[in-house]
């Protein structure tokens, strides 16, 4: 498990000298987040009007009245989820586009001109689509074993003898998955620096080569991905916790305290992608190395007689 020194830091660092797209991608989820919540406000509108219940999700954000309005079948909330289900994937597919440009920028080191960093979006989306259409193939199998765990955690709990038999059975089970689908998800990110930095073409050739390199170096890559994660799990938790113990009158602050944890979550991950592509140049790009002037060796020594004095 031995990493390579300054490893996380040299991509926190490159990360922060591109971190204007981090403040693009923030906004573009500001900006569907918006337009996702309007229909869900008009409904709600239509039944809160002038009642208790509008005082009580617009000062604050109470549970039980949420829970309780979105029971309710005059509000019937998910004819209007389609909305956000439209703008998350909408996102989605914006940040598949924008990935290409990332990557290209970490790779090189340097701020792209803004053509450049298009051009590059572009000339990589069509093989992170087909990447995209793999990882749906390979996780599969992932979302039937957590199918299965669910359901053989209800049947532990009826039927089972000791009564945190089925707690222990989900808590081991989605753990296997959750690790599983972690490995998944390095695996096609090292698909996706390797497409970046080798140039590659053929997906299907460039995930079984990523696959190879993902399991032969599982325990430092692994050990990078998990400490990064584990960050962005501390500050989501505080966040979480900070905001259900902030007085709810001052709800304008609350909803911005939660945008600034999207935006550290949206950092996290760039930080992932950054560390991603160093590890990959320090494993497999040799270093140039400026090559060492060497002397010319010396010709042949040559005498060259003087010219004859003319005799009187």
């Amino acid at each position: 498990m031995a990493d390579q020194p300054g490893l996380l830091r040299e991509g926190f660092s490159r990360a922060w000298r591109y971190q204007r797209v981090l403040w693009f991608i923030f906004l573009i989820n500001l900006a569907l987040s918006h337009f996702a919540a309007g229909p869900i406000i008009h409904k709600l509108d239509a039944v809160t009007d002038h009642s208790l219940n509008a005082q009580r999700l617009s000062n604050m954000f109470d549970f039980g009245s949420f829970s309780a309005l979105s029971s309710d079948p005059e509000v019937n909330l998910f004819q209007v989820a389609g909305s956000s289900i439209s703008s998350g994937i909408v996102f989605f597919f914006i940040v598949l586009f924008l990935t290409g440009g990332i990557l290209e920028a970490y790779r090189s080191g340097r701020r792209l001109t803004t053509r450049e960093f298009f051009e590059a979006c572009g000339s990589y989306f069509w093989r992170w689509v087909r990447l995209l259409i793999m990882v749906l193939i390979v996780l599969i199998p992932v979302f039937m074993l957590g199918s299965f765990v669910s359901k053989e955690t209800g049947t532990l709990l009826d039927d089972a003898a000791h009564e945190k038999t089925g707690y222990w059975f989900f808590l081991i089970g989605m753990g296997v998955v959750g690790l599983i689908a972690m490995f998944v998800r390095l695996w096609f990110d090292m698909a996706q620096v390797r497409a970046v930095v080798e140039e590659e073409t053929g997906m299907w050739r460039n995930a079984g080569r990523a696959f190879k390199i993902t399991t032969g170096n599982l325990a430092s890559l692994f050990w990078m991905f998990l400490r990064i994660s584990v960050v962005g799990w501390l500050v989501f938790g505080a966040g979480l916790y900070i905001w259900a113990k902030m007085p709810p009158a001052r709800f304008g602050w609350t909803v911005l305290f939660l945008e600034i944890v999207v935006l550290c979550g949206f950092g996290v991950r760039l930080w992932q992608r950054a560390s991603e592509m160093i590890w990959y140049q320090r494993r497999f790009l040799a270093p140039v190395v400026a090559p060492i002037p060497v002397a010319p060796p010396p010709g042949p020594l040559v005498t060259i007689a003087p010219p004859a004095t003319p005799q009187p």
